[in-house]
C-alpha cells in the first residue's frame, strides 16, 4: 500500500471511532443515561447558608372565625451557594415551631408546637436585588393555642442527596389580640 493511502486510511479510522464515540456520547437524549443523575446533581454548588428574612409583622389570620389572633406565619427563604446570593433548587423544607415556656429567667422549656416538611416547589418564588433568589414560605398552625406565646422557628433545607443545612433560629413573640 502506498505511503499516501497508509495516512489516508489513518485518518478515516479514527474520523470513524470520533464518529462512534460521539454517537455513544450524544445517545443520552434518547433514553439511554450516559451519567447518574446523583454525579448531575452534585455538579451544582453545595448550600453552604439558609437565611431567613422575615416582616416586622410576619403573622397570618387565616382562620374563618373573623378573629384577630394570628393562625400562620410567613417569610422569605434564601439558599446561599457560597456567592452571597440566593438560588434555587430542588429540596425540601423543614420548619420547626417551638413554644418557649419561661419557667425563671435561666431555665426555658421548649415545647415543639407545628412541624411542616414541603418541597421547595410548593412555595411561590421570589427575587431580591441584594439578597438573589428565593422562597415566599406560608405556614399555617390552625388551631394551636400559642396566640402570646414566646415561639422559635427554626428552619432546615435538605437537598436531593440528603445534606441538611439549618437556619439561625428564630425567636419572636405571637400577638394576642383577642381575650
Amino acid at each position: 500500500m502506498p505511503r499516501a493511502w497508509r495516512h489516508v486510511v489513518l485518518v478515516c479510522g479514527l474520523t470513524v471511532v470520533m464518529v462512534i464515540a460521539g454517537c455513544q456520547a450524544g445517545r443520552s437524549g434518547s433514553g439511554v443515561r450516559t451519567q447518574s443523575s446523583t454525579a448531575r446533581r452534585s455538579r451544582q454548588s453545595p448550600i453552604v447558608k439558609v437565611v431567613c428574612l422575615y416582616d416586622q409583622k410576619p403573622w397570618l389570620n387565616l382562620d374563618a372565625a373573623g378573629d384577630r389572633d394570628p393562625e400562620g406565619v410567613h417569610f422569605r427563604v434564601f439558599l446561599d451557594a457560597g456567592s452571597g446570593k440566593g438560588v434555587f433548587r430542588d429540596g425540601v423544607f423543614h420548619v420547626e415551631m417551638y413554644r418557649i415556656d419561661r419557667k425563671s429567667p435561666d431555665e426555658i422549656q421548649r415545647t415543639l408546637v407545628s412541624d411542616w416538611e414541603y418541597p421547595t416547589s410548593a412555595f411561590q418564588r421570589v427575587q431580591s436585588k441584594l439578597l438573589g433568589m428565593g422562597y415566599h414560605l406560608r405556614l399555617r398552625w390552625a388551631t394551636k393555642d400559642i396566640a402570646g406565646c414566646e415561639i422559635e422557628v427554626i428552619t432546615q433545607f435538605r437537598d436531593l442527596d440528603g445534606s441538611v443545612v439549618r437556619s439561625e433560629t428564630k425567636r419572636a413573640r405571637v400577638p394576642k389580640y383577642t381575650s
